[in-house]
């Protein structure tokens, strides 16, 4: 194998020997490639696997619940129990050893170290503690960087925001939007300053929110804080893969010496992980138990921002989220990748919200790509004037023509992280 550390090829062989002896899905779908068990040697040509697809699982355990055939350890090893968030598909379950549980705790705690998380803050934190891992998994390592950790959850925000006061709270981990309800029910019920809540640093996750235009900086400019996106991870992976660092310029990866990654075109060939390099993430567990994965598409589209080995030959990387490779479109021979428009929209408010949905050519690629978006605008010149601004700059600064479709102010669905930006048929919406 080549561009891999001893050490990770010595760790990925023994998972894969595990896996074979012991995942009846792992077995069959090794065997259905001419590889048995006595392959798996130094010099094993680990590239050679197929890339695994979140479907894959999702039928393993559709046809065999509830853990699939997927599972590497007996029943009774399983110490907790996680589900995926359902972003791109149905969720599937999530399976933990000890062990397993450890190294999810572990890459979280480095990311949340990094990003100045410590001695010194109380941090409240507000994700939901349900089956969804962001909830109790990234809670316990806030524990371990030295900080206070005040577990709470989402809802009851007016008790919330008298526990940050009454307690001194000085940082809360949430995702982003939640910031808005807690701005609005200062403002609207408290009649408070949010930035009287004296809250200095936010480690944000669970959506990619902070990544759009001006959306860090409202944060930053109503409370008073230090925003972090301190959180990019997959449930069946670890937890947080990677996460900001001081500099807050790119995610930094933390997942050295636990997963093994490489990057793929839109071909499935490799692609260097070197600086400027794009392409989709392929992850692959050293250590996991209960449901080991061997070249795992996580769907997003990065673009390499710095890599280095460290001292330990593991690899080092800086990185941001382009897109998703699901969801990317090929327009007249240009990559366009529907989440980009939120470099572009927050130009245009108040008048359009941020929320928009692109609808997936049928057939061959067409001369413009139909966008769904929001407005307060009457229909008449003035909205005549914004669609034209709009076509414009989005041709400018992203190489594809648009025709828009325009809805009224809220009418999208609001689904949170799940939200996804490409929709097949627009019938439903547009009724």
């Amino acid at each position: 194998m080549s561009n891999i550390n001893p050490e990770e090829e010595s760790l990925i062989l023994a998972a894969l020997r595990r896996a074979y002896t012991h995942s009846p899905f792992w077995r069959d779908r090794l065997s259905g490639i001419g590889v048995d068990k006595t392959d798996f040697v130094p010099g094993f040509s680990f590239t050679k696997l197929p890339p695994l697809n979140k479907k894959d699982i999702l039928s393993d355990q559709e046809e065999n619940p509830p853990f699939g055939r997927l599972l590497s350890v007996e029943p009774n090893k399983i110490r907790r129990i996680h589900k995926t968030s359902g972003t791109s598909a149905k969720p599937f379950i999530v399976t933990l050893t000890d062990e397993d549980i450890l190294d999810t705790y572990m890459t979280t705690q480095r990311a949340f170290l990094l990003a100045g998380m410590g001695l010194g803050q109380r941090v409240v934190h507000c994700l939901s503690f349900n089956m969804w891992s962001g909830g109790v998994t990234d809670y316990m390592p806030i524990e371990q960087t030295g900080a206070t950790a005040i577990p709470f959850g989402v809802g009851n925000t007016a008790l919330l925001l008298h526990l940050i006061r009454d307690l001194g709270v000085n940082a809360i981990s949430s995702t982003p939007s939640y910031m808005f309800t807690l701005r609005d029910r200062c403002k609207n019920e408290l009649g408070i300053d949010p930035k009287d809540l004296g809250l200095k640093y936010g480690y944000f996750g669970g959506e990619g929110l902070l990544q759009v235009p001006g959306v860090r900086d409202e944060i930053e400019i109503t409370f008073g804080m230090t925003a972090f996106d301190a959180n990019y991870g997959m449930s069946e992976l670890l937890s947080v893969i990677a996460g900001e660092g001081p500099e807050r310029n790119g995610m930094v990866y933390h997942g050295h010496g636990v997963l093994f990654v490489e990057m793929i075109d839109a071909d499935g060939n490799p692609v260097p992980i070197v600086k400027g390099a794009m392409g989709e993430l392929l992850f692959t567990t050293l250590r996991r138990e209960g449901q080991p994965l061997f070249r795992y598409r996580s769907n997003d589209i990065a673009e390499i921002l710095w890599s280095d080995l460290g001292e330990d030959g593991l690899l080092r990387m800086r990185f941001r989220i382009v897109g998703r490779s699901d969801e990317m479109l090929i327009v007249k021979g240009v990559n366009f990748f529907p989440q980009s428009l939120l470099s572009v929209l927050p130009e245009f408010e108040p008048r359009i919200s941020r929320e928009f949905r692109v609808v997936r050519p049928q057939g061959q690629s067409p001369e413009d790509v139909c966008v769904i978006m929001e407005t307060d605008v009457e229909p008449g010149s003035d909205l005549e004037d914004i669609t034209t601004a709009i076509r414009k700059r989005v041709a400018e600064m992203l190489q594809v023509r648009i025709s828009i479709e325009w809805v009224s102010m809220q009418y999208l669905p609001r689904e949170g992280n799940k939200t996804r930006f490409v929709i097949d048929d627009p019938k439903p919406l547009l009724q």
